[in-house]
C-alpha cells in the first residue's frame, strides 16, 4: 500500500514527463474524484494510505491522460465561475476567460434586476445557468445547433434548480429566435480559422467537438451570421450584445458592428486577466 502523498507524487512526475501544464493540479483533481473528496482532504491526509483498487483505479486515470483525453472528459465535469458544470464531448469544455461575461454583466444590472437573456451557442449551458443563479429574478433561453449539447445544458439547469427559469431551443445562432423579446443577447461563437484548427493542440482537436471550433475561413463566420440577424431590431428598448471573441480579430470585429449600424460611442471592448482583448460589448 501507498500513501496519498507518494501516489501523487509519482503521478505528477509522469505528466511533467509529457509536458502537461498544472500537473500537480490535474493529479489532485483526479484522485480526489476516484476518492470522492476535496482536494483540501488530500493535502491534509497527505499521508493516509490507500489499497490497491483505488490506486489502480487513479493511474487508469492518469494514463487516459496521457493518452490526450482531457481532464474534463475523464471525470464528466469542469468548474465555471465557482460552479461544477456536466460536461461531455459534446460540448465545448468551458474556459476561465468566459467567465469575463458574466463580470460584465454584473457592471450594468443589480442582483435584484429582472432581465431576459438569449445564451447563442449554449453548450453546457454553463453561461445562462451562470447569469440565472447570479440574477434570480432573471429568465432565459440557450440555443445550440446540437440537440447532445442542450441536453446537457437541461441537465445542467436542473442541476441547479433554474430549470423553471430556462428554456432550451434547437436553432443556428437566432434563426429560430425573436431576440426583440430579450433584453441581453450572449456568446462564445467558434472563432478558430479553418486553416489553423490543424495547429490546435491534440488536446483540444481531441476533445473538443469541431462545430465549437471552426470560425470559417477569416474566423469572423459565425459573428456575422448573428449581427445579421440583429439588424432585424423592431423596438427602441435598449439591448445589449456580449460576445467573447479572438484579439486578433477585434478591430475587424469592431468595423463590422458599425458597418451594420452600431454606434461606435456603444461599442466596447474587455480586456482578460492576461490583458487581451476577449470580450465585445454592444449597446443598442
Amino acid at each position: 500500500m501507498q500513501n496519498i502523498i507518494s501516489i501523487l507524487t509519482a503521478a505528477n512526475q509522469e505528466l511533467e514527463k509529457n509536458r502537461i501544464e498544472a500537473s500537480n493540479l490535474e493529479c489532485q483533481i483526479l484522485l480526489s474524484y476516484i476518492l470522492g473528496v476535496s482536494k483540501e482532504y488530500l493535502i491534509i491526509n497527505a499521508n493516509e494510505e490507500l489499497d490497491d483498487k483505488k490506486i489502480n483505479q487513479f493511474q487508469s486515470l492518469i494514463k487516459r491522460r496521457l493518452d490526450g483525453e482531457s481532464i474534463s472528459n475523464i471525470i464528466g465535469k469542469r468548474e465555471f465561475y465557482g460552479r461544477e458544470f456536466i460536461v461531455n464531448c459534446n460540448v465545448l469544455d468551458p474556459r476561465s476567460d468566459t467567465e469575463l461575461i458574466i463580470d460584465i454583466i454584473k457592471e450594468h444590472y443589480a442582483k435584484d434586476d429582472d432581465f431576459s437573456l438569449i445564451d447563442l451557442g449554449t453548450g453546457s449551458g454553463c453561461i445562462i445557468s451562470t447569469l440565472l443563479l447570479e440574477f434570480p429574478n432573471s429568465s432565459g433561453i440557450g440555443s445550440d445547433i446540437s440537440e447532445n449539447a442542450l441536453s446537457i445544458a437541461q441537465v445542467n439547469a436542473k442541476k441547479y434548480f433554474i430549470d423553471h427559469r430556462a428554456s432550451f431551443v434547437l436553432s443556428d445562432w437566432l434563426d429560430a429566435i425573436n431576440f426583440n423579446k430579450f433584453d441581453i443577447i450572449v456568446a462564445n461563437p467558434p472563432y478558430i480559422l479553418s486553416k489553423e484548427l490543424e495547429t490546435l493542440p491534440l488536446e483540444v482537436l481531441n476533445n473538443d467537438p469541431l462545430i465549437a471550433l471552426d470560425g470559417g475561413i477569416d474566423g469572423l463566420t459565425h459573428y456575422k451570421k448573428i449581427v445579421s440577424n440583429l439588424q432585424k431590431k423592431s423596438n427602441d428598448e435598449t439591448k445589449f450584445l456580449i460576445m467573447e471573441i479572438n484579439e486578433d480579430m477585434a478591430k475587424e470585429l469592431f468595423q463590422l458592428l458599425t458597418c451594420v449600424g452600431f454606434e461606435r460611442e456603444n461599442i466596447n471592448l474587455y480586456d482578460d486577466l492576461s490583458s487581451k482583448k476577449r470580450v465585445i460589448s454592444c449597446k443598442f
